[in-house]
């Protein structure tokens, strides 16, 4: 009885290592820098950043040319609710585009996976040896 349990377990480990296909990786550097709508995303976001430091030094020469130091205050005090405003839009922009961003590299990885008949497409940074490179695969779905 043990050498038929023992002989069907051999058969399946053969059986599913026979069947792997291996895995694949993507490298997210390069998808983000040759990516079209990454780049858009990353010069809008770049934008409301340098907007916040042009409307924040716009408003610092503001103080300093105030006469009082109410004037002064008041100043501040618009200015920091507009920054805080302008950041809350910097950081649910960002999200927006992250999550729309991950939605279509997954969506494209999974079809490189199908097409290539990987088990599994990982980010390149977790794998330490071996693997296939699936980026240029994925930027071309992308595209």
């Amino acid at each position: 009885m043990k050498k038929v349990i023992l002989s069907i377990l051999c058969f399946m480990f053969v059986t599913l290592t026979s069947n792997a296909a291996g895995i694949g990786y993507i490298n997210y550097d390069v998808v983000s820098k040759n990516y079209s709508l990454a780049k858009r995303y990353t010069t809008d976001l770049n934008n409301k950043v340098n907007s916040i430091k042009t409307y924040t030094a716009q408003k610092d020469k503001e103080v300093a040319n105030a006469k009082t130091a109410a004037q002064k205050a008041t100043i501040r005090k618009t200015a920091l609710s507009e920054i805080e405003k302008r950041q809350k839009d910097y950081l649910a922009t960002r999200q927006r585009y992250e999550r729309d961003l991950s939605q279509k590299i997954n969506a494209a990885a999974e079809k490189v996976r199908v097409q290539k008949k990987l088990d599994v497409i990982l980010n390149k940074d977790y794998i330490a040896a071996g693997g296939v490179d699936v980026t240029q695969a994925v930027l071309a779905i992308l595209k």
